[in-house]
């Protein structure tokens, strides 16, 4: 029997065709167990891995805080004693050190503000100091942050018979100036406590 012409080439081409579909099946079988692998992986992994993912960010959280709050304390500090601090004797040196803590429109609004009290200070003859106040972040930013500062006065003057302790809490709001950081505003909520300490000393 003769073979007809082309008849190879054409069992050849069917075979071709029949393998390339055969070859695409595979790949969707594999790629649909690919897909039920990760289907059923990927949530047991992120239950598992979600507890040390949160561990982490907030241990980064903690250390860029803890960072953060050395920077500020070196300003904060001072400023707060600074700007709350003060001796009638050298009165006009104490805000001439506590603006200089100062930008922005409260740089000019504190020695207004302290002129008010100058004579009264000269009049009882009052020395005011302040405990290194504790601090904690509010709000920490590049170029604007917030810092609350817990702060204990000590006042001594001709009108008291001790030294008159109060407590305070202050916001204060920092501004990025050059390298550094400088007091834009200073918010100040009295405590309602306040004690007269014979003993203490100021």
């Amino acid at each position: 029997m003769t073979a007809r012409p082309g008849a190879v080439g054409g069992e050849t081409g069917n075979m071709s065709w029949i393998e390339e579909v055969l070859r695409r099946r595979r790949r969707r079988r594999t790629w649909g167990r690919i897909a039920m692998v990760l289907a059923l992986v990927t949530p047991l992994a992120l239950h598992l891995g979600w507890p040390y993912w949160e561990q982490y960010r907030s241990r980064q959280e903690a250390e860029t805080n803890a960072a953060a709050l050395q920077e500020y304390e070196a300003v904060v500090r001072p400023a707060v004693r600074a700007l709350l601090a003060y001796d009638y004797r050298d009165f006009d040196g104490a805000v001439a050190r506590g603006q200089a803590f100062l930008t922005g429109p409260f740089a000019a609004e504190y020695p207004a503000a302290m002129a008010s009290l100058r004579t009264t200070a000269f009049v009882e003859q009052a020395v005011v100091t302040v405990d290194d106040p504790t601090l904690v972040i509010n709000e920490r930013g590049r170029h604007r942050s917030e810092v609350t500062a817990f702060v204990t006065q000590r006042r001594r003057s001709n009108r008291l018979a001790g030294v008159e302790i109060a407590y305070c809490r202050v916001l204060v709001t920092l501004e990025r100036a050059g390298s550094g950081w400088k007091v834009a505003r200073f918010v100040i909520t009295p405590n309602s406590t306040v004690e007269i300490s014979p003993a203490a000393v100021p």
